[in-house]
């Protein structure tokens, strides 16, 4: 039976015309040949509210109330009187559903307004002059979130940001032109802000020292990210320019990861932050972080993120001891260093054996609030599992316990050490929601563990064993799975991959008639 056709989504062009399919996301992602993800609808438990059906409603069909001279001004004019965050909800189901359509005329004209604004590289419509138009929204704007715009100028993003006095939140995550110009004007205009995501910019650290000077006591959340001029040396600059009294007194979220920063200047960052909630230190060169590992100084972290590191085993059994509000942990890849595609592809390099995973469950097993735990790429895990069943345990002890787990990129897990998601009784079911065991020696005899994940909404199986017969299993048992990633799965056809929901609902009637 060959796939349903779907029918075209005509979303606004701003006046010039209708798009293709090509523009639709449903289209961009039917392309076989990327990947081969299956889904389904799942009827909600909870209905939506009235108004989240409206906002969709609108977005779908305003491709026909814009090319209509009688609806339009009707439309426009209710668009113009929205409260604005009714308003910040419809820009933002616009921009799921029509990104590429959405013309910088169109979007300032709408909806440069409110408190919060979001704009991002999948819109080609916002220029680099619809950037410096935000200025137009004065004091009135609270949150700017800007994603990915790497073409604009350092001295748009700057003179923008001078315009807006009171900005809590701040996000330019992927600007990659953003650096001096646009750090004055944040620490001479924008004092209240307690949000700041320079992630993948040209931030230098002593640019973000006056920043810090000024919004210390407000700062809650500071990603720095994937910087290349954050190094060891051009930290020291900023460093130097604290008080040894300084501290970050409110900063709960710190992300570094992808930075060149050693032991010795990390620690001095996270000395600055007390009441440090959640750390991304993944890709760093971190090897021994000492107020990590010392009880009388770690903090009491929820998130933790640690991939591809070069930690000691022995370290990082010492940094997870006694972390009871740990809720994630990513400890993917470890001895990677800062994932070079060398290090990466060189199984060698990696350091997490089945003696630190026996160790690290003992410890996991003691955090109550755990829910997501990533061990991806992590390839000499399962090496001795014959002898001492390290993945099975640990999936019995922590992994069914949590919501989210990913042991993709691990050869020697088998599927029997999947049997640790059977319940010990009925009283304890298994909480996963996410699976992924992409790039794993898993074949169908895990259908019968892997069924047993009522709750399973996303399983992930690229590159496995698994054939059409071991996933029908899997489907017959969980009601609320919708997304099922079957890419290079060659146990089912190719034909099939994409579509691969509808080939179990045929299977079943089949079966009912027969």
């Amino acid at each position: 039976m060959p796939p349903r056709k779907k029918k075209k989504t005509k979303t606004i062009s701003s006046g010039i015309g209708e798009p293709s399919e090509d523009d639709l996301p449903s289209a961009r992602n039917n392309n076989p040949f990327i990947f081969a993800s299956s889904t389904r609808p799942v009827i909600a438990s909870v209905l939506p509210p009235l108004s989240s059906l409206c906002v969709r409603v609108f977005a779908e069909n305003i491709q026909k109330l814009y090319g209509n001279s009688t609806t339009w001004p009707i439309a426009a004019h209710y668009l113009k009187i929205l409260p604005d965050p009714l308003l910040a909800r419809v820009f933002a189901m616009l921009r799921m559903v029509c990104p590429t359509l959405l013309s910088a005329e169109f979007v300032t004209t709408y909806f440069f307004r409110g408190s919060v604004m979001i704009l991002d590289n999948s819109m080609p419509g916002v220029e680099e002059s619809t950037i410096q138009k935000l200025k137009q929204m004065g004091s009135e704007l609270k949150e700017l979130e800007l994603t990915g715009f790497e073409k604009f100028s350092d001295t748009a993003f700057a003179s923008a940001i001078a315009e807006l006095p009171s900005l809590r939140k701040l996000i330019l995550r992927g600007c990659s032109q953003v650096g001096a110009k646009t750090l004055a004007a944040m620490e001479k205009h924008c004092g209240q802000l307690s949000v700041i995501n320079l992630n993948n910019t040209a931030a230098t650290p002593v640019a973000l020292l006056p920043i810090l000077l000024g919004c210390g006591p407000k700062l809650e959340v500071l990603k720095v990210a994937g910087i290349s001029n954050w190094t060891d040396a051009t930290f020291s600059r900023l460093s130097a320019g604290l008080d040894d009294n300084f501290k970050l007194p409110l900063l709960h979220t710190l992300k570094l990861r992808g930075l060149s920063l050693s032991d010795a200047s990390i620690n001095i960052l996270l000395a600055l932050c007390p009441n440090l909630r959640r750390l991304d230190a993944s890709f760093t060169p971190i090897k021994h972080p000492p107020i990590l590992s010392d009880p009388s100084t770690k903090p009491k972290l929820q998130k933790l993120s640690l991939t591809s590191t070069q930690l000691t085993m022995s370290d990082l059994v010492s940094i997870l001891s006694g972390l009871s509000d740990l809720r994630t942990l990513s400890v993917g890849a470890l001895g990677g260093g800062q994932a070079t595609s060398a290090a990466m592809g060189n199984s060698s390099a990696m350091t997490m054996t089945d003696e630190t995973l026996r160790a690290m469950t003992g410890v996991l097993a003691e955090c109550p609030h755990l829910d997501n735990v990533n061990l991806a790429g992590n390839v000499k895990l399962g090496v001795t599992g014959r002898y001492d069943r390290a993945l099975e345990t640990f999936i019995l002890r922590v992994g069914r316990k949590c919501k989210i787990l990913k042991l993709a990129g691990i050869p020697s897990l088998q599927s029997k050490d999947l049997a640790g998601l059977m319940p010990a009784d009925e009283g304890n079911p298994c909480r996963l929601k996410d699976l992924n065991l992409n790039n794993t020696n898993v074949d169908d005899t895990a259908a019968v563990f892997i069924s047993t994940c009522s709750q399973l909404e996303t399983l992930s199986v690229q590159k496995t064993k698994f054939t059409s017969e071991g996933l029908f299993t899997i489907i017959d048992a969980c009601p609320q799975l919708a997304n099922l990633d079957l890419t290079s799965c060659r146990g089912v056809s190719l034909a099939d991959r994409r579509r691969f929901f509808e080939v179990w609902h045929e299977a079943q009637q089949d079966d009912n008639e027969a």
